[in-house]
């Protein structure tokens, strides 16, 4: 008997350790040494979360969070703000949050409306976020001169309209619900979702967020570009 109780013991599994879940309260520290899972349910509360997160999922509305770094950061509620000091993977599916991370280049999918995520770092490369004023394109700065800026980012906020003329090396959008028009471009990398380009050549189109539409004319080097990518629900047609 002695023998099959210690048998039972020995290979009963382990409860498994839901991690650190907020479902009320005004807020409060956590460091993720302690459980590198946070799971945030409440409202109008203030968070610091401190050492290397694994994963945070927000659910609850109008929370202030300050993160060290995390690995995946879902805010599935609405009107949060955040403030990471390092971000891999950021999925933006409530409306109306406002995320900013300093270092780091995170996987952004943007699928609500009004959420605004950029990088608010001191690396943050000056002329990739709003490109001056092009004089040869009337002092629009909504015209962007890729002879003047080849390597172009979209970082700082959403839903822009902008458009590209000349022949770009490389464009990379970080954020959501932009419209772009793009003459020519080698390598278009979309991290955002709901973005909708244009684009008359292009090399390469990478989609890692999701719900993008994307049209082109032709491939600059061959028939077609490439295409690649992990995100869902994007769509790329060409046209005549």
């Amino acid at each position: 008997m002695r023998t099959l109780v210690g048998f039972l013991i020995l290979f009963t599994p382990a409860l498994v350790h839901a991690g650190k879940t907020y479902n009320e309260g005004s807020g409060g520290t956590w460091d993720c040494k302690k459980d590198p899972s946070v799971t945030i349910n409440t409202n109008d509360a203030t968070y610091t979360l401190k050492g290397a997160c694994t994963s945070i999922s927000i659910n609850g509305n109008t929370n202030k969070l300050t993160i060290e770094s995390v690995d995946r950061l879902a805010i599935n509620g609405n009107d949060n703000t955040i403030d990471a000091d390092s971000a891999a993977r950021i999925a933006a599916n409530g409306n109306g949050n406002q995320v900013t991370y300093k270092k780091g280049t995170p996987k952004i999918s943007n699928l609500g409306t009004g959420n605004r995520i950029g990088n608010g770092g001191a690396n943050k490369p000056a002329d990739k976020q709003k490109p001056d004023a092009d004089a040869d394109a009337g002092g629009d700065s909504s015209v962007i001169d890729c002879a003047k800026h080849p390597i172009q980012s979209i970082a700082s906020t959403g839903d822009n309209a902008l458009k590209y003329v000349g022949t770009c090396t490389k464009i990379t959008v970080m954020t959501g619900s932009n419209r772009l028009s793009i003459e020519n471009v080698k390598t278009l990398e979309l991290d955002g979702g709901e973005n909708t380009v244009e684009i008359g050549g292009v090399d390469a189109i990478v989609m890692n967020g999701a719900e993008n539409r994307v049209t082109y004319r032709k491939g600059l080097s061959g028939a077609k570009p490439r295409i690649s990518g992990a995100g869902a629900e994007n769509k790329v047609v060409q046209i005549k």
